[in-house]
């Protein structure tokens, strides 16, 4: 049976390290070896026959010269000299060598014996003091000088080295052969080892390990589960459990419900189930490690627009994501940054597991791409569960956090034009704005057949050169004090004027203003148009309050600016008054401290917005230099119905009182309802029962006319 390569157990990088280092040291240590076993084993075989030979060839001229004596002269020169033909005799007496050569002290050649040489030694290559192996006419001598006497010539005697040689070269090849099959042997023994390493350091890094049917019915478990989890008999959706990622299972244990992650092996008839526990974010990234390794530096790694286009490049279909964890910042400033680190990598690694091509692009924000092929198909298809897996709650340090992450996706195809990241990416982030515009989904998916639906989150302006034509313009709520009876204050909302016909809201222009860095010019023209009308005010004790965004606040330099426009109007004190939103506070509440300290002692009041939406700490009201709380129109629309509504604007009227801090209730559309907020206590009414926004003419006018007896009996008919 063939095995499944995917069944194999998979090295992580620690491992993989670990075994190309352990192979380096091998095969370096086999050549070291072998070079040095060759070069000892040749050089002492080279050694030996050369001491032989050579002292075959003194033998053999000390014969000649006792021989011959005195007679050996430059008569040797001559070509019947007997003295040549003695030791031509001699050379066939002797069977030692297979050709001899006469030559002088110089190298001249005076016999070349039977190969016929002629000329000098070094046309040969040869040496007439050292004995050495030398190639004459395609065969292998070794050849050995040695003197004559002091005559001044020299014999050097030949011997074929061929058959010593091909036994030399067999001898290496052998050794070669044996140092390869040692390596090879030593290298499969360290994979295995490598492995069987790896699969132990997994199995440590499981507590759990059950053993399950089709049906997820647990036929056996090892004894920490069944310590934990005595009375689970089951695993519910199996199925869902992925083979190469962790997912997180909720079981019911001995203690209460606890979360595991686990993953799965499958097998023909049953499963092995792994599991451990979720502590706190490194337990979690170390538990998968045993399945895969991560690159927590993802956003260095590659950036996001060069993988997406080096997909788009092939022509196919690509999905580009954005993902927003936007639980994130309030983690952040309940639980510390680090905790907010630890939740943000693990949300980044399951988004790599299942995009693969996940990088981070800011704190709370991760871009994925992923491309065409049926790997995609089966992503899309699965596209809810792979979201509700990521999306799934984290739990750390005793603490089980929702991550909420929200996210907008767009399949780009040849009719998306321009095919570009920029454009893609646009699309995305549409995606997603409308997914938390509308809250009717976790996550929407773009395509370019639907742009008309997204048209306002595309909308591209320029807004500098809009504020120099004057395309925008300041409007005045009114807001009516029921004590003292008369408009105390207006709220200056920002409008795009209706010539300029702007096809979306003004919320969503803000958000595009804050989103291209346009919100400080645009904020420099509100804030100066407020100051501008709250100047025409002074002498009514009538105040002017001006929104300020998150983005406007944290701008180095804010208060500076805020105050320089403040002071060019001469404003008295108690004139402007400022609203910060109270979700905003989360995040930035020290650094909003700070600034709002420094605007209150020059005499500006603050007002906080919207409370009781979000979080609605009283520490806000405790600490913030805060005049004015502003109670949201979600309380009052139901206010003559529900008692809950009653009760919870009662509360912040009375807390508001105790703190010398004074109440506005936003949305009054109706004299029953103004009725009972005066019942329960608020101090100011804002809604359309007083007024809509209104141009500044007309809310000059109002100041001065304004009578709510007679707005109350219009209202009710008298």
């Amino acid at each position: 049976m063939k095995k499944n390569k995917k069944n194999l157990p998979q090295l992580n990088k620690s491992s993989v390290l670990k075994l190309v280092i352990f192979i380096a040291i091998i095969v370096l240590v086999e050549v070291a070896a072998g070079l040095f076993i060759f070069s000892q084993f040749s050089s002492k075989t080279y050694k030996q026959e050369y001491v032989a030979f050579g002292q075959k060839a003194d033998t053999f001229s000390e014969n000649i010269t006792n021989q011959l004596g005195s007679s050996i002269d430059t008569s040797i020169e001559n070509e019947n000299s007997p003295v040549l033909a003695q030791i031509k005799a001699q050379y066939n007496y002797d069977s030692n060598f297979d050709d001899y050569i006469i030559f002088s002290d110089s190298g001249r050649i005076i016999d070349g014996g039977e190969l016929g040489l002629s000329g000098k030694l070094s046309n040969y290559s040869l040496n007439y003091n050292v004995s050495e192996k030398v190639t004459i006419n395609g065969t292998l001598y070794v050849f050995a000088p040695s003197a004559l006497g002091n005559s001044g010539y020299r014999i050097g005697c030949l011997k074929d080295f061929s058959a010593q040689q091909k036994v030399i070269d067999n001898i290496l090849g052998n050794m070669v052969a044996t140092l390869v099959i040692a390596g090879v042997l030593i290298v499969a023994a360290g994979v295995g080892l490598a492995y069987l390493l790896n699969s132990r350091s997994k199995a440590d890094k499981f507590k759990y390990k059950i053993t399950v049917d089709k049906s997820g019915k647990i036929l056996h478990a090892n004894s920490a589960f069944k310590h934990e989890f005595s009375a689970t008999s089951k695993i519910v959706d199996p199925d869902k459990l992925d083979s190469k990622a962790m997912s997180l299972v909720s079981l019911s244990g001995n203690y209460g419900d606890k979360l595991v992650a686990m993953r799965m092996t499958s097998q023909p008839n049953r499963s092995i189930v792994y599991g451990a526990d979720i502590v706190n974010a490194d337990s979690f990234i170390q538990s998968e490690d045993a399945v895969g390794e991560f690159d927590s530096d993802g956003k260095t790694t590659a950036s996001l627009s060069k993988v997406f286009e080096n997909f788009t490049l092939k022509g196919k279909r690509t999905l580009l994501g954005i993902l927003y964890i936007s639980s994130l910042d309030r983690i952040k400033t309940l639980f510390g940054k680090q905790m907010a680190t630890d939740i943000q990598r693990i949300i980044l690694k399951k988004s790599r597991e299942k995009f693969t091509h996940a990088y981070e692009l800011d704190f709370a924000y991760i871009g994925v791409t992923y491309p065409d092929g049926k790997k995609l198909d089966i992503l899309l298809a699965d596209i809810e569960d792979i979201l509700r897996y990521i999306n799934a709650p984290i739990k750390m340090d005793d603490n089980l956090f929702t991550v909420d992450v929200k996210s907008g996706f767009a399949m780009c195809d040849a009719s998306m034009n321009p095919l570009n990241f920029e454009h893609a990416y646009k699309a995305a982030e549409a995606a997603r704005q409308r997914v938390m515009d509308t809250k009717i989904a976790d996550y929407i998916i773009y395509h370019e057949s639907q742009r008309k639906l997204y048209e306002k989150y595309f909308i591209t302006y320029d807004i500098k050169q809009m504020l120099a034509e004057g395309a925008f313009e300041m409007e005045y709520q009114p807001q009516y004090n029921i004590k003292e009876e008369r408009i105390e204050g207006f709220e200056a909302l920002f409008r795009v004027k209706k010539s300029w016909n702007v096809n979306v809201d003004t919320f969503s222009f803000i958000t595009y203003a804050e989103r291209t860095g346009a919100m400080v010019q645009l904020g420099d023209f509100i804030f100066d148009t407020g100051m501008a009308f709250a100047k025409k005010l002074e002498g009514k004790n009538v105040s002017v309050s001006l929104n300020v965004s998150p983005v406007q606040l944290m701008q180095a330099g804010f208060t500076e600016n805020f105050l320089k426009l403040y002071k060019k109007y001469n404003l008295k004190p108690r004139s402007i008054c400022v609203e910060i939103t109270e979700s905003f506070l989360m995040t930035n509440f020290n650094e909003t401290l700070k600034k709002l300290d420094i605007l209150t002692a020059n005499g500006i009041d603050v007002h906080l917005d919207d409370f009781g939406t979000e979080y609605s700490s009283l520490l806000y009201i405790k600490k913030l230099p805060i005049s004015t709380i502003k109670i949201d129109k979600e309380f009052v629309k139901d206010v003559l119905t529900s008692k809950e509504s009653q009760a919870i604007i009662k509360f912040i009227t009375n807390i508001a009182k105790l703190l010398n801090r004074t109440t506005i209730c936003e949305g009054v559309e109706t004299t029953q309802e103004f009725d009972m907020l005066n019942y329960l206590g608020c101090d100011t009414i804002q809604g359309w029962l007083i007024g809509k926004s209104m141009k500044p003419d007309d809310a000059l006018k109002i100041v001065d006319t304004f009578d709510y007896k007679r707005v109350a009996a219009a209202k009710n008919g008298k």
